[in-house]
């Protein structure tokens, strides 16, 4: 957070207390008005709706709903303090006794009705005022008529409550009702006259408060669609910037890409970057308290958390990777009574393999650890079945992620604002290789108010095309997909002509590390004594910064077989960079030719260069 905004918020939020201390004040004093019987602090309490409104649009849910709580225990306090020292004996020329009961005596039950009011009718605003924030048409556009839309529900909390508590059993009903209605009108009508003066604020303020790109906001736009397939080129906007699709996120697991630097990644133009909800539910706290994974990674892009989905399959049933396997009758799952995580409805409790402590993350826990990470765009908790689980398992285990679905939305919408920026929600679709259980489960999930939709699932490689037919058949047009897990070059193709938008996968980073490096005509493994002293690039016409640095196989070669860890960390960082750019570069080279109509013939060609006789 910048200075300016720390500033900022110091300030409304001793603006906001003021105002509660001063409607306190206020409150004592009863003005008649044609016989009707005017509090005084409901000339103050609109500032609060105000205040409350732009902390709301700037700072987020969680810091307006800390100030309202510490606005009521400071008045509170405050109000203990004064009750003391009246009740004291003092020096009698003071004559607070007689004070007490000649102009106080009415005070307990009025600041208390006010104090109520407070409490309830702002924390009501505060999620009205979000609430309206994320639905479309002129809530969504203009802030002064959420902030309006917000109090004028707001408003007949607060004059319900306060006229209740204060003057019920006192007046006649009649009387009581005019009053409230009296309260609720006045309290508008300033509301209203202020509201001028609030988009003023909001106009001046935004500028220098907006953080986030996008109006904070995430959606999705296509600038292409292909002909006669489900493939489309888009973007992506998100309040950390926008993603061109087809694109691939580099996955940082714990928060940082294995050895490659943010700038480093930046210089291979990663557009974005995927961290687990899993392995950071620890750090979650401490990643809140910085702002964000945006801000405590140092990535200042777009980033996307998974929910923890496939540490539960290989914990539980343990059966292996996804998509690359290559199934026999012998597969198997582990044993129930050796398995490190348990399957129930409420959620999964298992063991954590490095600290050996028991553990539970359920859909509230997940959207909860993930809306403390703060990425972008977060995963729906789901149970990622194995290939060994039969079609009776993935019926049942379906059931149970679109439930837990459901509880995700409902959780994550109360937390998504929490870190200032509007943070999107992906359903995951799962259902195996079976054609009805994924177009059953695409279209519930459709239906359901989700930001775009992750495709997940253990499947045969095979069986990849289909799979993601049927569901991108079934989802809305109009909502990003992610496919899981993925990034060969036949698998990203076959994603893309399928309709899917963006890819993540360790295996760009994680193959490097083992010699693997990545070229157009194949892959090569540098462990190889054939490439002992090669003098060719890595790759003939890459881009990327090891390559135009005149690296050669044999040069990256030595590093790899060195003793000496130095050496060994700098072929990691230069074998990571030239295999993740070259799967960035796919997917850029891909978008290119989808806008220009020409994805079919750039896929054979690519197909047919990679994998040779292979393919």
């Amino acid at each position: 957070m910048s200075n300016f905004k720390q500033r900022t918020l110091i300030l409304m939020c001793a603006l906001s207390v003021g105002a509660l201390l001063i409607s306190n004040l206020a409150a004592i004093k009863l003005w008649n008005l044609n016989g009707i019987a005017v509090d005084g602090g409901i000339l103050v309490f609109p500032l609060t709706y105000i205040l409350s409104d732009l902390i709301v649009e700037f700072y987020g849910k969680k810091h307006a709903q800390q100030i309202v709580f510490a606005g009521f225990l400071i008045n509170l306090l405050a109000i203990l303090v004064f009750w003391a020292v009246i009740a004291l004996p003092a020096y009698p020329g003071w004559n607070l006794q007689e004070a007490y009961s000649q102009v106080l005596g009415f005070t307990p039950r009025i600041v208390l009705g006010s104090l109520a009011a407070y409490i309830v009718s702002n924390l009501f605003n505060n999620t009205l005022f979000i609430y309206l924030k994320e639905k479309q048409g002129i809530f969504a556009k203009s802030f002064i008529a959420r902030a309006l839309g917000s109090s004028a529900f707001a408003r007949i909390l607060d004059s319900a409550i306060f006229e209740t508590i204060a003057f019920l059993g006192v007046l006649s009903f009649s009387e009581f009702l005019r009053q409230a209605v009296f309260a609720y009108v006045m309290g508008m009508f300033l509301e209203i006259l202020l509201s001028p003066l609030e988009a003023f604020c909001a106009r001046c303020l935004r500028p220098k408060m907006s953080e986030y790109q996008n109006n904070n906001q995430f959606s999705f736009e296509i600038v292409k669609r292909m002909d006669n397939q489900l493939g489309r080129a888009g973007i992506i906007h998100t309040p950390h910037g926008d993603i061109k699709t087809p694109a691939f996120m580099c996955v940082g697991t714990r928060g940082k890409v294995n050895f490659v630097d943010m700038k480093e990644l930046q210089s291979l133009h990663a557009q974005a970057m995927l961290s687990n909800g899993y392995h950071l539910r620890n750090l979650s706290h401490e990643i809140a308290l910085e702002g964000g994974l945006a801000s405590w990674s140092g990535w200042k892009g777009p980033t996307l958390t998974d929910s923890g989905g496939f540490q539960v399959m290989s914990l539980g049933s343990g059966s292996g990777k996804v998509v690359s396997m290559k199934v026999g009758n012998e597969l198997k799952n582990t044993e129930p009574e050796k398995r490190l995580a348990h399957v129930s409805e409420q959620g999964v409790a298992f063991t954590d393999p490095v600290t050996g402590e028991d553990d539970f993350i359920g859909p509230e826990e997940s959207m909860q650890i993930q809306c403390r990470i703060g990425a972008d765009i977060h995963m729906a908790y789901d149970e990622l079945t194995s290939l060994a689980d039969s079609y009776e398992y993935n019926v049942e285990s379906l059931a149970r992620t679109e439930r837990w679905a459901k509880r995700s939305l409902k959780e994550h919408k109360k937390h998504c604002y929490d870190l200032g920026y509007y943070q999107a929600l992906y359903g995951v679709l799962q259902g195996g290789r079976w054609e009805d259980l994924r177009r059953s489960t695409a279209k519930k999930l459709a239906k359901m108010d989700f930001d775009g939709f992750g495709l997940g699932g253990a499947f045969l490689k095979e069986n990849l095309g289909d799979i993601l037919r049927w569901c991108c058949e079934e989802l809305p047009e109009m909502k990003p997909r992610h496919l899981l897990g993925l990034s060969h070059p036949d698998d990203i193709l076959i994603g893309i002509e399928n309709g899917a938008d963006t890819f993540d996968c360790v295996a760009p980073t994680r193959e490097a590390r083992h010699g693997k490096i990545y070229t157009r005509y194949g892959n090569i493994n540098l462990a190889n004594a054939k490439f002992k002293d090669s003098p060719e690039k890595l790759d003939p016409g890459c881009d990327c910064p090891v390559c135009k640095a005149g690296w050669t196989r044999g040069q990256l070669r030595a590093l790899l077989k060195s003793g000496e860890p130095e050496k060994k960390h700098l072929y990691f960082d230069l074998a990571s960079q030239h295999n993740l750019r070259f799967i960035i570069r796919l997917t850029e080279e891909a978008r290119a030719a989808l806008i220009q109509g020409s994805f079919q013939e750039y896929k054979e060609q690519f197909l047919k260069d990679y994998y040779g006789n292979k393919k």
